[in-house]
């Protein structure tokens, strides 16, 4: 039997990595050839050959729309990538090709189609992005992770790693809440700027009547840190990348943090409370990523124009056992914990020549 050969589209996040390695692993897993496609110079570039995958790095820069000579440009840019990508696929010959999301999504998804490469895309957030929904028009299969997305997508969820899915039981088992209480800030993998201030704001108001484990982002750690002992708070942990994620969300009685779609489900399985700062989209992406949450009282949601710190600091406080175990409740009904199966069950349908 032909031995599948899949390239990998995803990038720029660990939103975007994380579940497409998830994926991954289950295809490796199953016997399936697994390469990936990426830009040089965002963070797939360092984390994928950790993992033993291979890789194919394009050059890349961000696209910019002011005026119509940048339109001309970006334009020209997008042809470059997607030949680039023809070339890849014409050398490598995978049987498909999944995008999980990043830059270069759009121009390697045209390049599978004009390929004649079977093409499946995944898009991760209850809004999808322009990338996503001009692929949905030549994409042989659609997939979702919220219902209604996509027209005639298939709802698969997103891939959760069985380390957050081992954890949610553990957490859902074993509620407890510490003393002082236990807080996770993170902005994402990419830090948040506005996230590490509210962190700061936060700690002057509560003292040591919380412990606080804050991620940064990278090139942050000496300014944050400084920021914290000017206002005499030491009872912290502050790392730029926490690389092993569900050992942060054990330790934490609740979080602060954006809602990117993969820190949404992984928060959701678990049932850790929640404050979500959501990042200002225009279609406002992350906000309808965490309203479910809301809706069932499981999480509240501070836009950036009505931040009251106040009002977070109060709820950080107030939380107790009985808050955690109707939330851990509740939230669990919210996802599909075997996403990873029905995006393989997909795949595996497709017929390769």
């Amino acid at each position: 039997m032909k031995k599948k050969k899949i390239i990998i589209v995803a990038g720029g996040t660990g939103g975007h990595i994380n579940p497409a390695l998830n994926i991954a692993y289950k295809l490796i897993q199953k016997g399936w050839e697994v390469r990936w496609l990426g830009t040089s110079s965002r963070m797939e570039a360092n984390i994928i050959p950790k993992k033993d995958i291979y890789i194919y790095l394009i050059e890349f820069c961000k696209f910019k729309k002011k005026n119509i000579f940048s339109i001309i440009i970006t334009i020209f840019k997008l042809i470059v990538l997607t030949y680039k990508s023809i070339l890849i696929y014409k050398n490598y010959k995978p049987h498909l090709v999944l995008t999980m999301g990043s830059y270069i999504s759009g121009p390697s998804g045209l390049a599978a189609w004009l390929c004649n490469i079977p093409l499946i895309i995944h898009e991760q957030n209850s809004i999808s992005g322009i990338t996503n929904k001009i692929l949905s028009k030549i994409a042989t299969i659609k997939m979702e992770a919220y219902p209604n997305t996509l027209n005639n997508a298939i709802l698969v969820g997103n891939p959760i790693s069985n380390k957050i899915i081992k954890l949610s039981l553990y957490k859902r088992s074993f509620i407890k809440i510490h003393k002082p209480i236990h807080l996770l800030i993170t902005g994402g993998s990419q830090g948040a700027d506005l996230i590490n201030k509210i962190g700061i704001k936060l700690a002057k108001i509560l003292g040591n009547k919380i412990s606080i484990l804050h991620q940064v982002g990278k090139g942050n750690f000496k300014k944050i840190y400084y920021e914290y002992k000017k206002n005499k708070i030491n009872n912290l942990t502050i790392q730029e990348y926490i690389e092993n994620i569900d050992k942060a969300y054990k330790w934490a009685d609740i979080i602060l943090c954006r809602s990117g779609a993969m820190t949404v489900t992984e928060i959701t399985t678990i049932g850790l409370p929640a404050i979500f700062i959501p990042f200002q989209h225009k279609d406002k992406q992350q906000y309808f990523n965490a309203i479910n949450l809301k809706k069932i009282g499981v999480a509240k949601i501070y836009e950036q124009h009505n931040l009251n710190i106040n009002k977070i600091a109060h709820t950080i406080l107030t939380l107790n056992k009985k808050k955690i175990a109707y939330m851990a409740k509740r939230s669990y009904n919210l996802v599909k914990i075997n996403s990873i199966e029905l995006i393989y069950k997909e795949l595996k349908k497709i017929k390769i020549n």
